[in-house]
């Protein structure tokens, strides 16, 4: 007892400690001044290198062109989430009388995929194509690595980065890869499709057909044109657009408080496996209301929740030399990020139950022994409970993908913004885009409202 109340009041102190205010990082960039969001991050960066702050400076740097200092913020922070995928047993012990915001944040495994995808984009920034390529097989690799270690493995983000990696790869000339990571898009987009509701994007069939036909895979074009219809060839002296359009923020963690009654004839021992299985039982009870004369203590927890949060724009055409094309929903970031929660609530919520209960003990306890102990003790506990509410907040809401020919010269794109019913509420000019014969100019363009 006395080195547990002690724990209690370090803990408190520790998740009471705010490192950096997400508004400010807002500010920045809602404002059109990422460098001031990144400085903002820079200026209060933790003693000890952690996610999710190394992602939020990650992707602040690359919207202010500060690539090579993005590309250093996820190098590290891909290290620490490889090191922190074996948990820390002495964390997690402390985790379970404290708050689960003293276990290790992995990042999710949608967050370290969307990692690659802007990694490979600071690369491609600086016309760094290989590089940019490598990126995309660490994601390959670590798609495949998720595969193997998650019995149930969701396929969130799966879809969009093996489709990015065929885009780039292609880009670069490398046709079989291009066509290997197309053919797992697909592959990963339906699997995902029926949770997440993203379906096989258009262009992604018709990049199976092109790539296909190029590699004179003949069973592969048949099958293809057949599920997806033929594509048209590039025109002479065209090269290719290709540009993802990213809106709005994720929505970030909320807390919620929920209640579940001891019973006067509840009996459980101390011990982890027994309270693991109370803890289970408890959980049927949520919101449960009992006679008080039935209740012996009533258990306060809280859980992360996220509620959606779409933004203004929900779309985009492209408008330039007289041709109008509007992009393609390729990645749902609010839906992969709430579906993923919810399908993490039911061990969040028992690990919850079973730190709840041993704080009960521990108050119990040290009532026993002394009313004012008790109390103090009880006090600790209930403000050591706090959810877990870490994320990457700074990633978009949506990505959406044009993909149009263009004649090769400079050009000057108009990017009408759209509503949920396709009208347009906004127009910007994206100028002096070069686009060179039979390549492709990638660019992405971000939104915040």
């Amino acid at each position: 007892m006395s080195r547990t109340l002690p724990l209690l009041l370090i803990t408190l102190f520790i998740v009471g400690c705010a490192g950096y205010k997400f508004q400010e990082v807002e500010t920045g960039l809602n404002g059109g001044q990422p460098e001031n969001a990144y400085n903002y991050l820079k200026k209060h960066e933790p003693k000890k290198p952690d996610i999710p702050h190394k992602y939020e400076l990650a992707l602040t740097a690359h919207y202010a062109n500060q690539y090579n200092e993005s590309s250093k913020a996820f190098d590290i922070a891909e290290q620490i989430a490889e090191e922190r995928y074996t948990k820390s047993v002495s964390t997690e012990a402390l985790s379970l009388i404290t708050s689960d915001r003293i276990r290790p944040y992995v990042g999710k495994s949608y967050e370290r995929l969307l990692a690659h995808y802007y990694h490979a984009l600071n690369y491609i920034k600086q016309n760094k194509l290989e590089e940019a390529l490598v990126e995309c097989r660490r994601a390959t690799n670590l798609i495949q690595f998720f595969i193997g270690e998650e019995k149930e493995y969701d396929y969130f983000g799966a879809g969009f980065l093996a489709y990015f990696s065929g885009i780039l790869f292609e880009a670069s000339g490398e046709l079989n890869d291009a066509l290997i990571s197309y053919k797992q898009a697909e592959q990963y987009y339906k699997s995902g499709s029926d949770i997440a509701g993203i379906q096989v994007p258009d262009d992604l069939g018709y990049s199976l057909v092109r790539v296909s036909r190029k590699l004179n895979f003949q069973d592969d074009f048949e099958r293809f044109s057949i599920l997806y219809g033929d594509t048209p060839q590039l025109p002479e002296n065209h090269g290719e657009l290709i540009l993802f359009y990213e809106t709005g923020y994720v929505p970030r963690k909320g807390q919620q408080t929920l209640t579940f009654p001891i019973l006067k004839t509840d009996r459980f021992g101390e011990d982890d496996s027994d309270s693991v299985k109370f803890a289970r039982t408890l959980r049927g009870r949520e919101g449960l209301v009992v006679e008080e004369i039935k209740l012996e203590y009533l258990l306060h927890v809280a859980i992360p929740i996220i509620d959606s949060f779409r933004p203004a724009y929900k779309g985009l055409t492209i408008s330039v030399d007289g041709k109008s094309q509007e992009a393609e929903l390729v990645e749902d970031i609010e839906t992969v990020a709430i579906l993923t929660l919810k399908s993490e609530r039911t061990a969040i919520l028992i690990r919850t139950l079973v730190r709840a209960l041993g704080k009960y003990l521990i108050t119990r306890k040290a009532k026993k022994q002394n009313e004012v102990l008790g109390a103090l003790t009880n006090l600790a506990g209930v403000l050591t409970e706090s959810a877990d509410r870490r994320s990457w907040q700074t990633l978009p809401n949506q990505i959406y993908m044009v993909r149009m020919p263009l004649p090769s010269g400079i050009h000057n794109l108009q990017l009408s913004f759209l509503n949920e019913n396709g009208y347009i509420l906004n127009t910007q000019s994206l100028r002096n885009v070069e686009i060179a014969a039979n390549k492709a100019t990638i660019l992405n363009y971000r939104t915040y409202r």
